[in-house]
């Protein structure tokens, strides 16, 4: 892989006899793909051997992760989540049963999906538990879309399946409908009685006298879709030095197009006002990154370019930004 340069719970210890994990055993299964050159990634060169390949989108505290790592060594499983704390947390729960065969992202999961993984690699998918967002202004943010049923029928294998437990009848019959339209073979969504994937959620909604649903669906027809974090990070150098009145000048920079956005919400100057740091705010189709654009000077030029202390994926709004901010300098 090149780099940018810039069981139940009870049974898991039984996998790993030696003890509990040291605090920082997570860091082992992290990955960080917005740092990887070439995308969507060879997963089989990452893990070092080919095996099936299984996604859990929004894994929680990973006990699911956990429980399959354990159970099934053969499998090679990669999860995402938005959130650090589960990613540690899980990543403790897989140093506990001692597990080599499961990586964590700390990305959108439907992003992630689309862009990480090539066409027909994937053999599972599973989706527990997502946040329904009922509201309609809120619906952008659901995991489930026609958007994320076409990325499914792009990255899954033929025959390979999607696995979706709610406690929202609701969002699985209108899953079941968009992964229908994708060409999809789907079974549910039926009630789950017995014991479903272990998680803490599912654990609270029992409690709480909750019915459980469970959906899966086959891959049929195949899908395509468009992906757009690839490409050279983006730069560009300047015939000329910048003041920090210039640099200043750029904050409240803003463009927006139909399925993207980018604004340039800070600046923050060097102790001399030479060079400076650009902080922004970029969209594309919905996936938000906060990022850093420097702006330096190298042998009486500039060279504006994105700051390795906070590197996003390389999205169009992202490289339209620099590209817009070296433009307004360069017109300064």
């Amino acid at each position: 892989m090149r780099y940018l340069r810039t069981a139940r719970r009870g049974a898991l210890s039984s996998c790993r006899p030696n003890g509990y994990p040291r605090r920082v055993d997570f860091v082992r299964y992290l990955v960080r793909p917005e740092l990887w050159e070439d995308l969507p990634a060879d997963w089989a060169e990452l893990f070092g051997r080919d095996a099936p390949l299984g996604v859990e989108i929004g894994f929680g505290n990973g006990e699911f992760l956990a429980e399959t790592a354990c159970a099934h060594p053969e499998w090679n499983w990669v999860g995402f989540e938005t959130s650090l704390t589960c990613v540690v947390k899980a990543g403790r729960k897989l140093a506990q049963v001692g597990a080599s065969h499961v990586r964590l992202g700390l990305v959108d999961g439907r992003f992630a999906l689309r862009e990480l993984f090539a066409d027909e690699t994937v053999d599972r998918v599973c989706v527990h538990f997502p946040c329904p967002w009922p509201k309609r202004s809120h619906a952008e943010r659901r995991v489930m879309d026609v958007g994320f049923a076409l990325t499914l029928a792009t990255v899954l294998r033929f025959r390979g399946r999607f696995e979706l437990t709610t406690d929202v009848h609701s969002y699985a019959q209108g899953a079941a409908s968009d992964l229908g339209d994708a060409g999809f073979q789907v079974s549910g969504p039926e009630e789950l009685a017995s014991v479903g994937p272990g998680s803490r959620y599912e654990a609270k909604w029992r409690r709480q006298g909750r019915r459980i649903w469970r959906l899966v669906a086959e891959r049929g027809t195949k899908g395509s879709t468009l992906r757009t974090a690839e490409g050279t990070m983006p730069h560009a150098r300047l015939g000329k030095p910048v003041t920090g009145d210039d640099i200043r000048a750029v904050v409240g920079l803003k463009d927006v197009w139909t399925g993207g956005a980018f604004v340039v919400k800070g600046a923050y100057l060097s102790s001399d006002g030479r060079e400076g740091i650009l902080r922004l705010f970029a969209t594309d189709c919905g996936f938000e990154q906060q990022y850093l654009i420097a702006v330096r000077r190298e042998d009486g030029a500039t060279m504006v370019k994105l700051d390795g202390a906070a590197v996003p994926f390389r999205t169009p709004a992202v490289k339209r930004s620099v590209a817009a901010v070296a433009a307004a300098l360069e017109e300064r």
